[in-house]
């Protein structure tokens, strides 16, 4: 074996673990653009529902305000399939209002099923919910996990349509 050999296999080695690294980013690159276009889906307002069995109630559901779902202004960022969610629960009684906000992450197997993690700003309150986004991407399910709940299944299944 000559020394033309040994350059080339060096040579082929380092080339190959170059263009291992450059696909890896690549396809990570794509797996996030793919990602944050699916969640942007969902950035919006919403209005929460009553569901009756297999129905969604025609009037918003009493006591809850509009729900305001942002994104991450860039694409590129490990977390940009990540939503931000803000929004108010009013007492019928009162008018008193609570805050609470959390995140919404997507399954990245299946894009229209995802997890709310939500957190009431004045208590130690905290809820999870598994979200089913409907086909058209103006109708969202919202399912309470009571495991993953302070108050276990207070807040029982409902739906959301966009308001804008």
């Amino acid at each position: 074996m000559n020394l033309v050999f040994w350059v080339g296999l060096l040579l082929g080695f380092v080339a190959g673990i170059i263009a291992s690294v450059f696909a890896n980013y690549l396809w990570d690159w794509i797996a996030r653009r793919l990602a944050y276009h699916t969640a942007r889906r969902l950035v919006g307002t919403w209005e929460a529902y009553n569901i009756h069995g297999r129905l969604v109630d025609t009037t918003p559901m009493e006591g809850a305000g509009l729900t305001e779902v942002s994104s991450k202004p860039y694409w590129w960022s490990a977390n940009s399939a990540v939503l931000d969610v803000r929004a108010q629960d009013i007492d019928k009684s009162t008018g008193a209002k609570r805050d609470h906000d959390g995140y919404i992450v997507f399954d990245a197997a299946v894009p229209w099923l995802a997890t709310r993690i939500d957190r009431y700003t004045d208590s130690n309150e905290v809820a999870q919910q598994q979200l089913v986004v409907g086909s058209n991407s103006d109708i969202v399910y919202l399912f309470p996990i009571a495991t993953g709940a302070i108050l276990s299944d207070v807040y029982g299944k409902h739906a959301w349509r966009r308001k804008s």
